[in-house]
């Protein structure tokens, strides 16, 4: 399986969910028992009809979550006096309460939003992708289909002028990979410095010669009048049917230290 595939498959249970979701919600509402025969008629009768757009749960704790968040830094403000709003200390407690459980909430229905396992700045799958990646596609089809980890670490430019330009930098580095590699490989971010690359149907040799040919290299990034050339640290490794994924990360972050390929 590839990336292209996998975004498909991703989108179709995400939409099966929502739709497994509201059938429930709306037999529940009707004041009826969802028993098997019953639900799966309502299941066949929504299918299809939630789309693109977001299920409501998914609406209603976004919303929930905005305006706890506006809350909570109204009555961070205002302590030191910049707004009029006050706030008892047991309501402010009892909001951060609230807000935790949503945020856990949202953590646990993620299944619903594509979004959550992306990095909104580069749009590359971020450390959850990644691990939703390795579980359900990797480890699959880790015995039918070869594939490598490639990290690039990011030296950032230690000036602090350049501080606010993190950003641009991180997403010329983005643009940089993605010509480099194939829409079918998977492109994630699973920390703010490291980028890794899925390598899907590749060769171990083939993949070797690249890393040579980017070692001690730098991409190009430009900001306002400044052109950078932003060096990183490039390595690999494959990926074997006993690895997890942390284990994969280390030993693909310890070859990029060193520029090298560690083929186990």
């Amino acid at each position: 399986m590839n990336a292209e595939i996998f975004e498909k498959l991703l989108k179709q249970e995400r939409q099966a969910l929502a739709t497994a979701w509201e059938a429930f919600l709306s037999i529940h509402k009707e004041g009826k028992v969802p028993y098997p025969s019953l639900y799966s008629q309502e299941f066949t009768r929504r299918q299809g009809k939630i789309g693109d757009r977001e299920p409501e749960l998914v609406q209603i704790l976004e919303e929930a979550s905005r305006f706890l968040n506006r809350l909570l830094t109204i009555s961070k403000k205002e302590a030191a006096g910049t707004f009029t709003l006050t706030l008892k200390r047991e309501e402010v407690l009892t909001l951060y309460e609230i807000h935790k459980k949503l945020r856990s909430l949202e953590q646990e229905i993620s299944f619903l939003r594509e979004e959550l396992l992306k990095d909104p700045l580069t749009n590359f799958w971020n450390l959850r992708g990644l691990q939703r990646i390795f579980d359900h596609v990797i480890k699959k089809y880790i015995y039918s289909e070869d594939y490598l980890l490639l990290t690039f670490y990011v030296l950032l430019p230690g000036d602090k002028q350049f501080k606010p330009f993190i950003n641009s930098i991180l997403r010329a580095c983005a643009h940089f990979l993605r010509g480099l590699f194939s829409p079918k490989d998977f492109f994630t971010r699973p920390q703010e410095k490291t980028f890794a690359i899925i390598c899907v149907g590749r060769a171990i040799q083939e993949i070797q010669e690249l890393i040579e040919r980017l070692k001690g290299k730098s991409f190009p990034c430009r900001i306002g009048h400044h052109r950078l050339s932003i060096r990183y640290l490039v390595g690999g490794t494959n990926i074997l049917g006993a690895d997890s994924l942390p284990l994969v990360l280390e030993r693909a972050l310890s070859a990029a230290q060193k520029g090298t390929f560690i083929r186990v």
